[in-house]
């Protein structure tokens, strides 16, 4: 009877804490929704944007074509645009004179409103994928829910949001590939990824840790089978396929904008203002030491030409100010300082991991690794080739922001009782908490304030 009752105590004890836990992701999502939705209802849809042109999305709403030249815009891959152009008819059965650009731009801001809220489901699977406890479960939901630059982006009217969510999608369904290796599996990892090539060039960045997963995954099948030309060509199949469906997806505009206008797969467009040129700087000054512009409130694209000082900053709030009163100031200088903490904490169990002779979640993190590598070498390049003050912005290595999260976690998982780790865990814990709060109450609050 006493085993019975303490078996009952578990079960409901077990029941109270993932009641617990559902309600507290539950509050979580609520709060995501309620602070985006605030940004985009507070900020106009001619601010705080890059690379705007409506006309892109207007072109293919009115004719159901696309654009008939690659000036602009225009040189980007169409799926955001054609998304744009769905939703703005949805919205047309409500909304009259919905081709006016201020209906229309306040309207899309809705549809990279939805973007943002998909990411949260991406993201908490791509941890539940992973194993890791409920704890960080709300942990990183926490971070992706508060984190400046994914609320910034939930209003932002091009195409970075979209491919990001697409990227990091892409890194779940390679994750359900490894898992259980199938048809099904394979096609849906080939769609995702030519999607976020067909959103935005960069992401192919995806591509290289998925090479890294197909040839991890062909090494264990062949080690362990004794049938070896049976694996071989039921894996050449599947990246056959994979192949087949991706690379038409990912580049049928390239290849279009190649045959039509000799545009390069990889070309990007140059700023016209050459005020934002920083070429001028040698390598050592824009891409090693921090300087002094630390000390500058805000990004200033025309002024700024040091890289890692420019995205501590930037990786926050942007290219953008957000207000110079006394209180946004201090809370500005506390985000900076918390940022700077949080990175370096952060960067500490990354080397720590790499160094852990543990096994355990090694594929995951040289995964994560390898697309973090990627990203930022794909950023050097962009920066070499376009030594601009626009091209130094945080949005173009946004995945680092989960790269980060998920490597501190898998750590975590391997940990040792040591005080010292302890003390780094709580201090990520904790900077996490003030940096979201601070930043929150500059870029959605500091509305309310004003």
């Amino acid at each position: 009877m006493k085993i019975q009752k303490v078996n009952i105590m578990e079960k409901n004890s077990i029941k109270l804490k993932n009641k617990s836990f559902r309600i507290l992701l539950g509050v979580i999502i609520l709060l995501a929704f309620a602070v985006r939705i605030s940004y985009v209802i507070n900020t106009p849809y001619t601010e705080k944007q890059h690379d705007l042109d409506l006309s892109y999305i207007l072109t293919i709403y009115k004719t159901g074509n696309l654009p008939t030249s690659n000036s602009s815009q225009y040189y980007h891959p169409p799926l955001h645009q054609i998304f744009g152009a769905i939703f703005l008819h949805f919205e047309n059965i409500f909304v009259d004179n919905i081709t006016e650009n201020q209906i229309a731009g306040e309207s899309l801001q809705y549809l990279t409103l939805i973007y943002s809220m998909i990411l949260l489901y991406v993201i908490y699977n791509i941890a539940k994928e992973m194993k890791f406890k409920k704890a960080f479960l709300l942990y990183i939901m926490f971070f992706t829910a508060f984190h400046p630059t994914l609320i910034i982006l939930s209003g932002s009217l091009n195409n970075d949001n979209l491919c990001l969510l697409l990227t990091m999608w892409s890194i779940l369904r390679l994750i359900k590939w490894y898992k259980k290796t199938n048809i099904k599996n394979t096609l849906l990892l080939a769609i995702t990824t030519g999607l976020a090539v067909m959103t935005k060039t960069n992401g192919a960045i995806v591509s290289i840790p998925i090479i890294y997963i197909f040839l991890l995954k062909i090494y264990k099948e062949l080690k362990k089978s004794n049938n070896k030309l049976m694996i071989l060509k039921k894996y050449i199949s599947y990246f056959f396929l994979f192949g087949i469906v991706s690379l038409p997806i990912g580049l049928w505009y390239h290849v279009r904008n190649y045959i039509l206008f000799n545009q390069s797969i990889f070309y990007v467009l140059a700023p016209f203002d050459d005020a934002l040129y920083v070429g001028n700087y040698n390598l050592f000054e824009r891409f090693f030491p921090i300087s002094s512009q630390i000390f500058q409130i805000y990004c200033h694209p025309y002024e700024d030409f040091n890289i890692p000082t420019y995205l501590i900053k930037c990786s926050l709030y942007g290219e953008f100010i957000w207000g110079q009163d006394k209180i946004t100031n201090i809370y500005y200088v506390i985000s900076i300082i918390c940022n700077v903490l949080f990175n370096i904490f952060v960067l500490y169990c990354i080397i720590k991991n790499i160094l852990n002779k543990n096994k355990r979640n090694k594929v995951w993190r040289n995964t994560l690794l390898i697309l973090g590598i990627t990203n930022i070498i794909s950023f050097i390049l962009l920066n070499l080739k376009l030594p601009y003050g626009c091209s130094m912005d945080f949005r173009y290595v946004v995945p680092l922001i989960f790269i980060q999260v998920f490597c501190f976690e898998l750590q975590n998982m391997m940990k040792k009782n040591e005080k010292a780790e302890k003390i780094c865990f709580l201090c990520i814990f904790e900077l996490t908490l003030l940096l979201m709060l601070v930043s929150n109450m500059i870029i959605v609050f500091g509305y309310f304030r004003s």
